[in-house]
């Protein structure tokens, strides 16, 4: 294992979804002579550390996504508010909390101890089920939506209703947790709710939080990109002047690990993603326990949690949050007309675009509509470069074009959309992992609720 830079990691064992003070299995990260630093923080008070700034160049940050060549089906739509799906959302909610509230009366009904230990084990075994369903069913929703069994749209609905039953989950978590402290002589292994929560933070990211305010009429209609490929997800959007991107990759979970030193997970993430590595890192935590170990990197280009599957090694599923400002497009494209000139700096299928309209004499800003034509279909209007003359937009995989209307003019540029800076897996076979990564689903569309 290489050394790390100095660090103090947040060891935050309960799990990241429900309440503080959980059951996680006791841990430290080991020091090595070579390395410099007090004890690990203690668990009621936990610590991070800046890191240092290697001074290294802006440069493309790394991004998990499907394999070049194995993305099954893909796009950017915009989805506007409705009624239907908004008070389906509820509906689940209302459901899943009262599954919580009757596992709760259940336990605390027991009129003995050993049967309510009995019915405790049997509502960890539940959560437990009930999370492995959760996987079923988002794996179920990426194959129909690569199959063309489902729309783009309905598979956002289906991903932010998951999103929405992993956190009542995270609650019954945490409900349960709490049942099992005030339960005499009752004891659980301490990593295995923190594991579950862990896993249950991966389906809650910042692009399906948007999606449902967007689903709930709490949002303005937005653009999103959607690409699938097998047991696999990747979505972004673009809100207010930050880029975000959940990706999920079923296809490299093994899901049956044993544990992990906190610092084999940092390591994992520091291959992965180095130019965050190399950049200044306000904080670093690792969230300890179980089959799945979140890495959170808040740095200065914008914030990034990791899932490590402890048994593959792997990035398994990310969740980044880049502001605009802080995004390297760096694929420059240039058209110019007699009163109109089109920059359009670009990225990557899925990546942040910038649309640039501007005077050609005096580089003024010009408010320009933006159109982009993607395929056989029409060029579709997605909105004006405004007083500041700029527009982000959200890259298609495939080639598009680009064209602002201004002054009387249309000035247009062909864009490829080039390829992301992808996480490679390393190879750890030489560090004592047993098995593939597998997944399976059991869910059939008609399962998936997605009115």
């Amino acid at each position: 294992m290489r050394a790390l830079p100095v660090l103090v990691v947040a060891l935050l064992l309960s799990a990241a979804v429900g309440a503080a003070g959980g059951l996680g299995e006791t841990a430290a990260v080991e020091r090595s002579p070579d390395r410099t630093g007090t004890a690990p923080p203690a668990l009621d008070d936990p610590t991070v550390a800046q890191t240092d700034d290697n001074g290294s160049s802006p440069g493309q940050i790394n991004v998990l996504d499907v394999p070049a060549g194995s993305v099954e089906r893909s796009g950017v739509d915009e989805h506007y508010v409705d009624l239907g799906p908004s008070v389906g959302l509820s509906a689940n909610a209302t459901t899943e909390r009262f599954r919580t509230l009757a596992m709760v009366e259940r336990v605390q009904r027991a009129e003995t101890t050993e049967l309510r230990r009995e019915r405790l084990r049997t509502a960890l075994r539940d959560l437990e089920t009930a999370v492995d369903d959760l996987d079923d069913r988002q794996t179920a929703a990426v194959e129909a939506y690569g199959q063309g069994e489902l729309t783009a749209r309905e598979l956002l609905v289906v991903l932010v209703r998951i999103s929405i039953v992993g956190e009542e989950l995270g609650e019954r978590r945490a409900r349960l947790e709490a049942l099992v402290a005030d339960t005499r002589g009752f004891d659980v292994d301490r990593g295995r709710l923190a594991s579950i929560g862990n896993r249950l933070s991966a389906f809650d990211g910042p692009v399906r939080a948007h999606a449902r305010a967007v689903l709930d009429g709490e949002a303005a209609p937005h653009r999103f990109y959607v690409a699938t490929g097998s047991a696999s997800v990747v979505v972004s959007t673009v809100v207010d002047d930050a880029y975000v991107r959940e990706a999920y990759r079923g296809d490299l979970r093994n899901g049956a690990g044993d544990a992990i030193e906190l610092e084999v997970a940092l390591d994992i993430v520091a291959d992965g993603y180095p130019v965050i590595w190399n950049t200044t890192r306000e904080q670093t935590q690792v969230f300890g326990g179980g089959e799945t170990y979140p890495v959170r990197i808040g740095h200065s280009r914008g914030d990034l949690t990791a899932f490590v599957d402890s048994d593959a090694r792997l990035v398994y599923a990310e969740h980044q949050r880049h502001p605009l400002e802080a995004v390297v497009a760096d694929r420059r494209l240039e058209a110019t007309g007699d009163g109109v000139r089109l920059v359009v700096n670009h990225t990557y299928p899925g990546g942040p675009v910038q649309v640039q309209a501007s005077d050609p004499t005096t580089g003024d800003p010009v408010d320009a509509t933006v159109r982009v034509k993607a395929g056989p279909t029409p060029p579709e209007r997605i909105g004006t470069t405004g007083s500041d003359g700029t527009l982000w937009t959200l890259s298609p995989n495939r080639q598009y074009t680009v064209t602002v209307e201004a002054r009387g003019e249309n000035v247009s540029t062909v864009v490829a959309p080039g390829e992301p800076p992808r996480v490679v897996p390393r190879d750890r076979s030489g560090d004592g992992v047993n098995g593939t990564p597998t997944s399976t689903a059991t869910t059939s569309v008609a399962d998936l609720h997605i009115r």
